[in-house]
């Protein structure tokens, strides 16, 4: 396990589609509390950066140009021990536009036989979401939708 900062996660995923958003004129904002994003936690840093990355990325592709896309987080805590919590933290990625097509998402939840380039990256993200105790969900409401993605890690005791 690595210690990490949220906010240092969320640094590297907007910087790695940077160029993308631009292109597109897509502004991404990220939306959380400051103490949770200097939260001091404990997992896999490198696996959850490649799956904002990832679906930040998909959002911007099916998102209207020149719109924003918001990134908002929350993190519960469940005491373990004395020094030790698990905390629950919720990713919600919201975009504008009609949203990510649903045979898109089909692959995604790997219920498509056949598999596009961006479905089979959603598919492995979704997959090592899983491996940090986590799941994927895709809400649609009018005139926005949402990436909302959770994981399990470890928390700081302060």
């Amino acid at each position: 396990m690595v210690k990490f900062t949220l906010h240092q996660v969320v640094v590297a995923s907007v910087s790695q589609v940077m160029m993308k958003s631009s292109a597109k004129g897509v502004r991404i904002v990220h939306d959380a509390a400051e103490d949770v994003m200097k939260e001091t936690l404990y997992g896999d840093s490198l696996r959850l950066q490649q799956v904002l990355a990832d679906f930040l990325s998909v959002s911007i592709n099916y998102t209207s140009n020149g719109s924003v896309l918001l990134v908002t987080a929350q993190l519960t805590r469940d005491r373990l021990g004395e020094t030790v919590h698990l905390g629950r933290l919720e990713l919600r990625i919201t975009h504008a536009g009609v949203g990510v097509p649903e045979a898109l998402l089909n692959q995604m939840f790997g219920s498509d036989g056949e598999i596009s380039e961006d479905g089979i990256s959603l598919l492995i993200s979704r997959k090592l979401i899983k491996l940090m105790n986590g799941d994927v969900q895709y809400l649609r409401e009018a005139g926005k939708s949402s990436f909302i993605i959770t994981v399990e890690l470890a928390v700081a005791h302060k």
